[in-house]
């Protein structure tokens, strides 16, 4: 994969929204809202608009259960860490932040969902402590915002610097509105990974506060969204730190595929999980 093109949007030179001409993609992983379908999407440089790629489904696997290929880019590798970052004032001695701390560290210390993703060259990772940016985020944020404020945060020492050597979960407090181009979270996507510079990082999640519809389809409890989504975008990252450069099927990313036959899933500390797809076991996880 090219920096800023792949296989799906290497032949398009004309943005099908505006009309303009596209120079690059930037390609992020999503899991889309409702019924809108979870994958890697592309977006168009310089317009920013979306553009559906027209083969998200995923491609023919070579072998009966090999379904993920790897793309040769980064990947999660032993010893990495995960900061929590708690954005605006909302999170002051809010009760969630230690119980997302608490799901972080369940998520990545099980041994069946995230120890079984060895079998993709991912090794295991720990938590450092979180941090709370005290000054609030504005109304609707960018992706592009986002990184930005990370590389912003890492060059003033309020958060830490991992080097590439870890990510960042930024949960985002009620009524903030995260957007990549002109979509929005909770009617058009959920929540996604992405980096802020390509192969150099810092890579990132992005968590907006639990969407009422359309994002879990297991309860009606706003934590149980939270931790679905929070798993999902978690190992995506590891396995697909720079989207589309690691460990993808087709068009869509490991936990994608599984996506599009949902199945409720929780590990044995009690938190619900999305599922990832296995090539070991020819089949989506479960517990």
């Amino acid at each position: 994969m090219q920096e800023g093109r792949c296989e799906y949007c290497s032949e398009i030179g004309k943005c099908a929204v505006c009309g303009s001409a596209i120079e690059s993609f930037r390609h992020v992983g999503v899991r889309g809202s409702g019924k809108i379908h979870s994958a890697i999407w592309h977006y168009a440089y310089p317009c920013g608009h979306r553009i559906d790629v027209g083969k998200e489904q995923p491609a023919k696997p070579q072998a009966s259960s090999n379904l993920a290929v790897y793309n040769g880019g980064p990947l999660w590798k032993d010893g990495y860490e995960w900061v929590n970052i708690f954005w605006g004032t909302y999170w002051n001695n809010q009760p969630w932040v230690q119980f997302i701390d608490r799901a972080v560290e369940d998520i990545e210390k099980n041994a069946s969902y995230s120890g079984g993703l060895n079998q993709y060259n991912v090794g295991k990772g720990s938590l450092k402590s979180h941090v709370i940016i005290q000054d609030d985020p504005p109304s609707t944020i960018s992706n592009q915002a986002i990184g930005s404020s990370l590389v912003s945060w890492i060059n003033s020492g309020t958060i830490p610097d991992l080097g590439g050597k870890g990510a960042y979960n930024v949960f985002l407090p009620p009524g903030i509105t995260a957007t990549l181009g002109t979509d929005t979270s909770c009617s058009v996507f959920c929540d996604y990974h992405d980096s802020a510079s390509g192969n150099k990082g810092p890579y990132f999640t992005c968590e907006p506060y639990p969407c009422t519809t359309g994002c879990n389809q297991c309860t009606s409890s706003a934590f149980d969204t939270m931790t679905q989504g929070l798993s999902e975008e978690m190992t995506e990252l590891k396995t697909d730190m720079n989207p589309g450069t690691g460990w993808v099927i087709g068009n869509e990313e490991i936990c994608d595929y599984c996506d599009a036959h949902f199945v409720c899933n929780r590990i044995s500390t009690g938190e619900y999980v999305n599922a990832w797809y296995s090539n070991a076991a020819g089949a989506c996880w479960k517990p």
